[in-house]
């Protein structure tokens, strides 16, 4: 009896997993994301900027001109394809990609919340993204992520995810400060 009653819990634990990777994989914002990149034409010239601005001027999507201690973002016809200026802001207009979660690694429960940790592959990625240097992920490597599920009208709605590899790199951006 306690054989059955362990097969029994193991068996709704894989229908949850499984469930739950299904929900994410079949979720359009966490499967094919937009590459929620923005940050300011105009930057104050430093170090750090240069970092972040240099992998997009080698891949020929913009070049850097120095002006006053700032420096200018100007999108090339390749950049322009893939990025936009809008109001001061240069914006990734694409998807990054298409991911995949592979595994869920863990469920917790707080009826009627779910928090589960999985682990993802990113199966193809856009070539703007290669804006993001070193930090862009690789192609069919592993990643960890953490997402937020709730329960209601009688299904998981996924609420929230992180990615933390693939959003620090993104995040990296978001230090730009205006000139």
């Amino acid at each position: 009896m306690l054989l059955l009653a362990a097969l029994v819990g193991w068996g709704v634990r894989t229908y949850q997993r499984s469930r739950m990777q299904q929900a994410l994989n079949t979720f359009a914002p966490f499967h094919t994301p937009p590459l929620e990149l923005a940050f300011p034409q105009i930057v104050a010239d430093n170090a750090a900027a240069r970092a972040i601005l240099e992998p997009g001027a080698k891949e020929g999507l913009w070049t850097l001109r120095s002006s006053g201690g700032n420096v200018e973002v100007l999108l090339s016809s390749k950049g322009q394809r893939w990025f936009s200026v809008v109001g001061g802001q240069v914006v990734a207009t694409f998807k990054a990609g298409t991911r995949q979660a592979t595994a869920i690694l863990g469920l917790e429960d707080t009826f009627p919340s779910r928090r589960v940790r999985f682990r993802y592959a990113w199966k193809a990625l856009h070539p703007g993204t290669s804006a993001l240097g070193a930090e862009v992920p690789l192609v069919g490597t592993e990643y960890e992520g953490d997402a937020l599920f709730f329960y209601e009208n009688d299904q998981w709605r996924l609420l929230h995810w992180a990615t933390p590899q693939f959003d620090s790199a993104v995040g990296r951006f978001r230090t730009l400060h205006s000139g």
